[in-house]
């Protein structure tokens, strides 16, 4: 693997499968733990600092049974020592208090610091649905 795209991509894939896995130590790997990084979760509020994203995934991965998160449509471009990936996720959760299947777009944005690439920005967002026209 030689270029710094690739090494994003390989990064943004271990992102989705901490999520999917819900591992929190492979979380913790992924992300800058600085007090700059930002999340927003899908229909969230942002979260600010490491300490309180740690918590969130943290609760996420108690609350869920079962949580999938694949990505696709992913695209990597690289500007200096920062990344950006955008992508279509399909999210399958299953909690105490029922199932939930939903797509967001996302985008993740990493920053590379002393030759090592690591997640500072994720936000995900709703896919609008357009209207069906034979509904009324």
């Amino acid at each position: 693997m030689n270029s710094d795209v690739e090494r994003v991509q390989l990064l943004n894939q271990r992102f989705y499968e901490a999520l999917s896995g819900q591992n929190l130590v492979t979380m913790e790997k992924v992300w800058s733990h600085g007090r700059h990084v930002r999340c927003v979760h899908l229909g969230r509020e942002v979260l600010n600092g490491w300490d309180v994203i740690r918590e969130s995934w943290r609760t996420m991965f108690t609350d869920a049974i079962c949580l999938t998160v694949k990505p696709a449509f992913s695209e990597a471009v690289v500007i200096g020592p920062m990344a950006i990936v955008t992508c279509r996720e399909s999210i399958s959760s299953f909690t105490l208090e029922g199932m939930l299947t939903t797509e967001a777009q996302a985008t993740n944005i990493f920053e590379k610091s002393d030759g090592q690439w690591l997640l500072i920005h994720h936000h995900a967002s709703p896919v609008a649905r357009q209207a069906d026209p034979t509904q009324d």
